[in-house]
């Protein structure tokens, strides 16, 4: 089995140009939405990808959780809703590092941070990946008047639970060996599962950008 991480945006700009391209040449609009392959461009750059193949469990690639931050929300109906609904118990934290530690010991708590309620932890019994069980929650929970975001790094996140009406939702990290089997069970991950690399890394990409269009 084949799971496409980062650069699936990437691979969907491309198929999109590809169709524009076939349609260009004269392919026929197909039953599955797509257009034929007219035989001057079969074998067109346009048709590939280059790909790189990696063992999902090779430890040079790691996943890390991308957290939730809710804007024009009640930290305490928060909790109470996605424990109500996931179940699992509260504590409360002395402080971020003690959070953090907590979250990041498992693989089915969920840090919640605000100016209201201070550092929550929600300890639950989830076995399959967490975020796959907590954004259809989050979705519930959320109306018109509130937003979501979604940000890389817990520290980020927690700084962000600082302003008023501001929930940080601290995700525990990846388990590869639920992976599939969440996917299996559940379907398709969520939008903004995990990401490949810390947070710093990613900045790496807008920095090429910036100094491009320079």
């Amino acid at each position: 089995m084949f799971a496409v991480g980062d650069g699936n945006h990437s691979l969907a700009a491309a198929k999109s140009v590809w169709e524009r391209y076939k349609q260009k040449s004269g392919g026929m609009l197909l039953e599955n939405g797509f257009f034929s392959i007219p035989k001057s461009i079969e074998n067109h750059p346009l048709r590939y990808a280059l790909v790189e193949i990696v063992n999902l469990y090779d430890s040079g690639l790691t996943f890390e959780p991308i957290h939730r931050v809710l804007f024009n929300t009640d930290a305490k109906k928060l909790i109470h809703f996605v424990q109500e609904k996931l179940g699992g118990s509260t504590f409360k934290c002395k402080d971020k590092e003690e959070l953090i530690q907590k979250v990041e010991a498992s693989t089915s708590s969920f840090g919640f941070v605000s100016r209201t309620e201070g550092l929550i932890c929600v300890e639950t019994k989830l076995t399959c990946l967490a975020v796959s069980a907590l954004q259809p929650v989050l979705d519930e929970f959320i109306d018109s008047e509130k937003q979501i975001d979604y940000v890389h790094g817990a520290a980020d996140a927690i700084n962000l639970a600082e302003r008023d009406g501001v929930v940080s939702v601290i995700l525990p990290p990846i388990s590869k060996i639920s992976f599939f089997s969440t996917i299996a069970e559940y379907g398709s991950l969520p939008r903004k599962s995990f990401s490949m690399g810390e947070a710093s890394e990613k900045r790496f990409y807008l920095e090429c950008r910036k100094l491009a269009i320079d």
